[in-house]
């Protein structure tokens, strides 16, 4: 695999709920796209879903990479600055990031030598942070439409979720999502009819992938959301750059709400949620 195929991982994040969950406790360092591509080639390769690392990762925990075993490729950031055509900066203060495929990693199970033992940390998810970090505020939910289970407000970055609603954390998460993908919308609730169904495919797949991380109620719910927005004419859109603004926004939302973890060189470390209804 020379670069991850995102129409597949976004399908394989919606069908198969439970390798998101295993790739979160397992990969939770690493974005969202680089957890379902790890495990997409560890699968590939007959490997189980394992701690994974760099070759001098591995070095300093006393392991050594087996002969012949060839290395994980996962996205990384570059930052560069735009030069015209003969090479000169445009301009030395525009600085970009892009990302560039790099073969670096190996999972535990690629390497021999000294018995290792992940370090089993569980930080929690907060949504407290989660909104704080983002520049977020939750309001108390003011409509006198029952059938309305939250709204948001992306140009104040507001949002609201009813108290009766039965999955609180879902719709939550599709709110701020609004809020991250949809800042030129002046209001979005969860029941009216938008002319550009993507929009609410775009939302509800970040809660999808922000509820299956973290191992929360209502992925059948949500799944049946997607499907009806997808059958819209403008959801046929859906492009490699839409599911990788869905994954980056779920990225940013799960690493607002945790908190920061000391760098071990092995991802392999489980999360859990809190304060989330």
């Amino acid at each position: 695999m020379h670069t991850p195929d995102w129409k597949q991982l976004l399908a394989d994040a919606l069908t198969l709920p439970g390798r998101l969950s295993a790739a979160y406790s397992m990969f939770h360092n690493y974005s969202i796209s680089n957890r379902l591509w790890a495990i997409a080639q560890l699968e590939a390769r007959g490997l189980p879903i394992s701690p994974i690392a760099s070759y001098n990762g591995w070095k300093k925990f006393g392991r050594q990479v087996k002969k012949g075993e060839k290395a994980l490729s996962l996205l990384m950031p570059r930052m560069y600055r735009k030069k015209d055509a003969s090479g000169a900066l445009t301009d030395p203060e525009d600085i970009r990031i892009g990302f560039m495929v790099r073969n670096h990693w190996f999972s535990l199970d690629q390497t021999e030598g000294e018995a290792y033992e992940p370090d089993l940390l569980i930080p929690e998810w907060s949504r407290v942070a989660a909104l704080d970090a983002l520049g977020l505020r939750e309001e108390v939910f003011s409509d006198m439409n029952g059938n309305k289970m939250g709204y948001s407000v992306p140009c104040e970055g507001v949002i609201a979720v009813n108290p009766l609603n039965p999955l609180p954390w879902k719709t939550r998460f599709h709110e701020i999502a609004h809020c991250l993908l949809h800042t030129e919308a002046a209001m979005l609730s969860d029941d009216q009819v938008l002319d550009d169904s993507l929009i609410e495919v775009e939302a509800e797949s970040v809660a999808y992938l922000c509820c299956a991380s973290l191992g929360l109620p209502g992925l059948a719910e949500s799944r049946g959301y997607i499907q009806h927005w997808m059958q819209g004419t403008e959801s046929k859109r859906l492009t490699g750059k839409n599911i990788q603004r869905i994954f980056g926004a779920a990225d940013k939302i799960l690493s607002a709400g945790k908190p920061a973890q000391p760098e071990s060189g092995i991802c392999g470390q489980a999360m859990q949620a809190a304060d989330l209804p």
